[in-house]
């Protein structure tokens, strides 16, 4: 498994790219699914945010990315308030999001799918192009298979076009919801990997939502265990001494009541 990035002594007092402040959100009125949650996300760090089922975890990168607005609180990017700003606009602002679910377009090719991923943006061919190889050389497979419906490929191939599809607009922050849910082992450690390389390789901030915690610890930074749509603990990995079943223990201490 991947390891995670290099650690700096007291990198955790460096200004986080994205930061979330006393998030209050919900899908209905009286009813905050997020209740004072705040959380941030490094350049070239990944912050892993933990938790029981129904507890926030999708809920919170939902709210960050613009598809619930907040109720109350502040999220800001390189320190510029965008809170409640629709989806488009955080594109356009440098955020990309990987929901749980595919977001592919099944019966379009891979390639036009990785093209829809700068539809807004409408670039020349030769940019378009240059992009498109780019993705191509980052990921092989998505290049094999760029002629294919992309609804004939695997989960795990899938996610790779879907990552492929966010660097068209070379984004600075992943919010990243159970990116190998339902794919096999070996290929989760493949797109654990790909994830890994979005902040060691490219300086992204990843903010990622899992299930999966023993694989995710592996390449996290900084943790947050989330209950009942709050911060239940926190910290850097190393501040745990990287001892993964000590965290495992916090995120199963936050399942109970």
């Amino acid at each position: 498994m991947a390891e995670a990035a290099p650690q700096t002594e007291r990198w955790t007092e460096a200004t986080p790219l994205l930061a979330c402040e006393n998030l209050v959100a919900g899908y209905t009125r009286d009813i905050n699914i997020l209740r004072d949650l705040s959380a941030k996300a490094w350049a070239g760090r990944i912050s892993c945010v933990v938790g029981p089922n129904g507890t926030g975890k999708s809920t919170l990168l939902k709210a960050l990315f613009g598809f619930l607005k907040p109720g109350s609180g502040r999220v800001t990017l390189g320190g510029e308030d965008i809170t409640g700003q629709p989806p488009f606009k955080m594109l356009g602002a440098g955020l990309a999001y990987l929901p749980q679910r595919p977001s592919l377009f099944p019966y379009l090719t891979v390639e036009s799918n990785l093209k829809l991923g700068l539809w807004h943006a409408r670039p020349k061919k030769a940019v378009l192009a240059e992009k498109l190889e780019r993705a191509y050389e980052r990921f092989p497979v998505v290049r094999e298979k760029r002629s294919q419906p992309a609804g004939e490929l695997s989960g795990g191939q899938q996610r790779q076009v879907e990552i492929a599809r966010s660097l068209m607009t070379d984004p600075s922050v992943y919010l990243i919801d159970e990116p190998t849910a339902g794919v096999d082992p070996q290929t989760s450690e493949i797109i654990y990997g790909i994830v890994r390389d979005l902040a060691r390789d490219l300086g992204k901030a990843v903010l990622l939502v899992d299930q999966d915690i023993r694989a995710a610890l592996a390449i996290t930074d900084y943790v947050y265990v989330v209950k009942n749509g709050a911060v239940f603990s926190e910290g850097a990995r190393e501040d745990f001494g990287n001892d993964t079943d000590a965290l495992v223990a916090r995120w199963l201490y936050a399942s109970g009541e």
